[in-house]
Formats: C-alpha cells, structure tokens, sequence
C-alpha cells in the first residue's frame, strides 16, 4: 500500500516576492508583473524576479538564499534526494560567457551551484522537460516517499532569466506585446518570468498533503495539444482518481491559462469535459509570476500553499472580459479556501501534460 505524501516546508521567489507576506499581498491585489526586457529590435514584457543587470550567479545566489529560509535546511537529511526541474538550465549563465560558447556546461551543473551555494550534500536527479519538469521532479519524489525508498525529498523548480529561451518564444510569435491576460477575451500570447521555488516532502503528516500528479504526452503538435481539449481532460481524470475524490469535490482549479489564445481555449473544452455546467471556481497565476516554465509547477503550487496559510485563493490577474467562446471567468476577488482539495493543471511544449491534487483537511 502506498504511503501518503505530505508538504512541510515550502519556499518561493519570484515576479510576485521573495517572501511568503510579499508574494501575498501581490497575489491578493490581483496585482500582474510589469517588466520589460529589451529583445532583438524591441522590447516583450517580462516578469523579474531581481535586477536583470546582475551577473547569473549572483541572482541565483539571491533566489536560492530567499527560498532556503522558508525551509530549514538545518533539519533536512543529508540523504533526503534532491530533484531539480529546470527547462533551461545554465543557459543564462552560458550567455555571459564568450560566443560561441567554449564548453556545454554538464546537466547537473546546476544542481553542483545549488549544493554550493546551500551548503548541503544531498544529492539526485534533473528533469529537463519542457513546462513539466519542476511536476516530473514532484512526481519522482512522491514515488520514491510512496514506495518507502525516502522519508523526505526536496524538489526544486528553477527557471533563470536568459535571451535564447525568450528569443524562441519570439521567433513563434506566443509572446504577448503588453500583457498575459489568462482566459480573456482579448489575450493574445504569453509574458515569461522567472522563479525559483522548493517544497519539502515527507512522510510524516503535515497540514498539506500532496497526491501523486497524472501526467501525459499528447503528439499533436510540437508546440499544442488536441485542440479539442480531450488528452487535457483524460489527465485531470485520472489526476481525480488517483487522488481519490470526485469532480463536485475540488474547491477550485488553478489553470495552466497563460493567455495563449490555443491553449487557453484547449483547457476550456477540456473543464467542460471533466465538469459539465458545474465547473469550480477557476484561478490562473500566469500573470502575476510571469510564465516560468520548467519551475511553474512548483512555483504556483507555492504560492497558492503561501496564499492559503492565511485562508484564501487569489484573483486572477489581467482577466477583465469573458471571452464567449469560452463562457469561463476565472475568480476575480480573493476567494476562502479553508480546507478541501485543489488541482493544478500544467501544459507544456512537446505536448507535455500534468494535472495533481493538494488537499488540506
């Protein structure tokens, strides 16, 4: 029988703070990023986490010494696995250096600087998959604490500020010129941001359980999905059974919505598939975070864990008008959320898919 898997620990830095009491009082005032970034011939807006200008290594030195002090590292086992999801890596780093670069830094060199600069020996696996990754690094350590093989795991999610991945965006045309608008009427792309986030697992039971996330692999497009919303709603249908609870029972969905009009309208067909009429409150974090690719997964379940400490769900920044098509209006003003299960919905490039249930009594 598979053991239950609880959250204890929990650390976030991003477009919204670098402190639970700040990423709140952003998150309740339905407050959406506002940066910019130079890019090519013009600008794109851009969610920062700290100043653009400092060198690579000393914001992630910043981000990875906010996070550490919400999550005791003092008390973790040296052999507690660490699971990093991370879509780009080094790249940002890379990019400082001489063009061409002279050497690929190996994949774990990130997790090499994130030993460093915590301190800690603990050691374990990357995940390089696209939006998903931060989830597949969630998914490994809910196995390995399920199974028996840990009694605790850190996962991290890290996705750093970096030009090439922002230019690829660019050159398909996903990035919006002003604003991410999730679900609205007038969304038309994506804003991007950067985050670092963490969360300590454990067997021993918490507030918060965790349950295991469904994921899948939809091939119908390298950069969508089924259009038709179907392979979205069969993961949040088994993301349900595995937790165990029916449809009528989730107090809310935090949406992928990022403001893609495809993509958005694909999650709208599919809530509709799963819910019938009777669809949950809805919440998208795209705006207020930016985008954060690899590390999304842990970094909108953080800041929905630091949101509910003090009992509420957020609004959805940048929504302002129902688009027909979808007849969907995600909350627009804070939301109570005292106990009951919650699901998170990630997509990604590559056809990636995710959807998972955090639940507190």
């Amino acid at each position: 029988m598979m053991r239950p898997v609880f959250i204890s620990h929990s650390g976030l830095w991003c477009a919204a703070g670098s402190t639970p009491e700040a990423v709140r009082t952003t998150l309740r005032c339905g407050q959406a990023a506002k940066g910019r970034l130079d890019l090519l011939q013009g600008s794109v807006p851009y969610a920062f986490a700290t100043d653009a200008s400092k060198p690579f290594h000393a914001r992630l030195t910043e981000g990875l010494e906010a996070v550490a002090q919400d999550l005791d590292l003092s008390s973790l086992s040296p052999h507690a696995p660490l699971l990093l999801g991370s879509s780009s890596l080094m790249i940002g780093a890379i990019e400082e250096g001489p063009w061409p670069p002279q050497q690929v830094l190996p994949p774990d060199h990130l997790d090499d600087c994130i030993r460093t600069i915590w301190n800690i020996p603990n050691t374990g696996w990357s995940f390089s998959c696209a939006c998903t990754s931060a989830v597949h690094a969630l998914d490994a350590a809910i196995g390995l604490i399920e199974t028996g093989a840990a009694e605790e795991a850190l996962v991290l999610g890290v996705e750093m500020l970096n030009r090439t991945t922002l230019a690829g965006f660019a050159s398909l045309q996903l990035l919006s010129p002003s604003a991410s608008r999730p679900m609205d009427r007038h969304r038309d792309g994506l804003v991007l941001g950067e985050a670092i986030a963490a969360v300590r697992l454990s067997a021993q039971p918490t507030p918060w359980r965790i349950h295991a996330p469904a994921l899948g692999l939809d091939a119908t497009s390298v950069t969508g999905h089924a259009t038709d919303g179907s392979t979205v709603a069969a993961v949040m249908r088994r993301a349900l059974e595995y937790a165990q609870i029916d449809p009528q029972d989730l107090r809310a969905i935090k949406l992928q919505a990022s403001g893609s009009p495809s993509s958005d309208a694909a999650e709208g067909l599919a809530l509709r598939q799963v819910h019938g009429e009777q669809v949950p409150p809805l919440l998208s974090l795209k705006a207020a975070l930016g985008h954060t690719l690899g590390a999304c997964g842990v970094a909108e379940l953080v800041a929905l864990l630091q949101c509910g400490a003090q009992d509420f769900l957020p609004p959805t920044a940048g929504f302002e008008q129902i688009d027909p098509a979808l007849g969907l209006s995600p909350i627009q003003a804070p939301l109570t959320w005292a106990s009951g299960p919650i699901m998170l919905n990630i997509q990604g490039f590559g056809g990636s898919l995710a959807s998972w249930v955090v639940a507190r009594p």
